[in-house]
């Protein structure tokens, strides 16, 4: 019923957003500032 601390894979929808943002994004992108990480994963 709950996730242990320090536990985030027993969380499926959370582990499934986390694997699509760095397809989609994170392993994509070569990012030059922190500020351009902002700008993108706002759009």
């Amino acid at each position: 019923m709950f996730i242990q601390p320090g536990s985030p894979w027993e969380n499926g929808y959370n582990e499934s957003f986390n694997g699509k943002l760095r397809d989609e994004l994170l392993n994509r992108e070569i990012f030059y500032s922190l500020k351009e990480v902002q700008v993108l994963t706002e759009q």
